[in-house]
């Protein structure tokens, strides 16, 4: 089910985007998704009457990117990326360096989750990280765990300058990214303050602008 939307957002995207999906068969389109569970993919294969040939690439987490690029003709990057909550933002991120690094021309960049199984949701709780509501409440003082969503989001990403040169419609300019991870923490769930400070001081580094003068909301992605 993930792969089955991820196409059709995919789809969607590039036509709301001005381009005609089978126009970029054989070009270096990229395509980057973030994912984070699979569960219809491991209910499959742990039936084991009933796995077949297709089953294996039916359930694997690399076919989330490579069939969009496969029923498309797409020749650049495929890519499934898992940070956890991060997924989709680092999805971003590796388009934008493809861009960057003229390995794309064009690049589709998103996230997918779907709640398909029990076993995500017991261990969660379990580890004292889902509300006991299961309602997320963010930036609000009773926020006391976060309730799993469900969905799927697609950018179509280019270079500015060639948006501009193809006159296309620019929604959004993304002027610097960064990636990190937290190292030793208190516990391998727990965030760390100073490296998610860092982290966003290497990204206003890179889009040439200071911390202090922006104002910004923090927050993520995949499955929350």
């Amino acid at each position: 089910p993930q792969q089955r939307i991820l196409l059709e957002v995919g789809w969607t995207a590039l036509e709301h985007a001005g381009l005609p999906p089978t126009g970029l068969a054989g070009s270096d389109t990229g395509v980057f998704v973030g994912v984070s569970t699979t569960d219809y993919g491991d209910r499959l294969l742990e039936d084991l009457p009933t796995v077949e040939a297709w089953t294996g690439i039916g359930a694997a987490t690399c076919a989330l990117a490579n069939r969009i690029s496969y029923a498309l003709d797409l020749r650049g990057p495929s890519v499934a990326v898992d940070t956890a909550c991060s997924a989709s933002l680092v999805a971003v991120h590796l388009a934008c360096q493809s861009l960057l690094l003229g390995e794309s021309s064009v690049a589709l960049a998103g996230g997918v989750n779907l709640v398909l199984a029990p076993g995500q949701n017991v261990s969660l709780n379990a580890a004292g990280t889902l509300a006991p509501d299961g309602v997320s409440k963010s930036f609000d003082r009773d926020a006391d765990g976060y309730g799993r969503g469900e969905g799927c989001g697609v950018l179509v990403l280019k270079r500015l300058d060639d948006a501009v040169r193809d006159g296309d419609r620019v929604l959004a300019v993304i002027i610097g990214s960064a990636v990190n991870q937290d190292g030793r923490t208190d516990g391998i769930m727990a965030p760390s303050g100073e490296a998610q400070q860092h982290v966003v001081r290497r990204a206003c580094a890179r889009a040439g602008i200071t911390p202090d003068s922006v104002d910004y909301v923090e927050a993520h992605g995949t499955g929350t």
